[in-house]
């Protein structure tokens, strides 16, 4: 596997694992009024780079971001992916090759690598 595509796949378990991140809020030092710890250039940076990725994702057809998200994402096995997409599994597996080489020709242009 060519090293653009190792990166393209690296960058949706980041996406996914900061996508968690920016839902999940977090409260430290409740009992202290009128202090709050703010790290903010650290979600923010995580929240660029899911808007970013997103924006970058947003480029491949439905059909491809539902096979790179179901299977990166998500952890579905090619046959259940095949089901949902009612293809073979051939056709499935394919789906996804294809869509990754994309993905990082995306991602590469949008100097996201």
């Amino acid at each position: 596997m060519p090293l653009d595509e190792l990166m393209a796949i690296t960058r949706l378990r980041q996406w996914s694992v900061d996508k968690i991140a920016c839902r999940t809020p977090r409260v430290t030092h409740v009992h202290c009024r009128g202090w709050k710890v703010r790290n903010d250039r650290m979600h923010d940076a995580r929240l660029v780079r899911v808007l970013d990725f997103e924006r970058a994702l947003s480029r491949l057809s439905q059909g491809e971001q539902i096979a790179l998200v179901l299977t990166y994402r998500d952890r579905v096995t090619i046959r259940d992916l095949s089901r949902a997409l009612e293809a073979e599994p051939h056709i499935a597996h394919r789906l996804v090759l294809t869509a990754r080489r994309h993905l990082a020709d995306i991602l590469d242009r949008f100097d996201l690598l």
